[in-house]
């Protein structure tokens, strides 16, 4: 991974399943306090009982921070927080019911 597409586009398509994870738990993740409670491994955020979903959103959810973390060592912490304002501006796009 070298240059900053393919963090946009890899950041892109971890929280795309972070967010369709979340949706099978019944998680909101952009709530204050959520990312940090599933990080913490709180499960009694699951307003559904989903054991598989939850371990791979916990997972995810790391994966995301360890490539902001690599974005920002590359590129800087402005190119890293560009990145993760795409990301999510990508997933809300792609999220909306239409």
């Amino acid at each position: 991974m070298a240059t900053f597409e393919n963090f946009d586009q890899e950041l892109t398509s971890i929280d795309m399943e972070i967010a369709r994870l979340a949706q099978l738990c019944g998680i909101h993740m952009l709530e204050p306090g959520v990312a940090e409670a599933v990080l913490r491994g709180d499960s009694s955020l699951c307003k559904d009982d989903n054991p598989i979903a939850w371990e791979k959103l916990r997972g995810l959810l790391v994966l995301h921070y360890h490539v902001v973390q690599e974005a920002a060592a590359v590129g800087g912490v402005d190119s890293a927080a560009e990145s993760v304002r795409k990301a999510l501006e990508s997933v809300t796009e792609r999220m909306r019911v239409k």
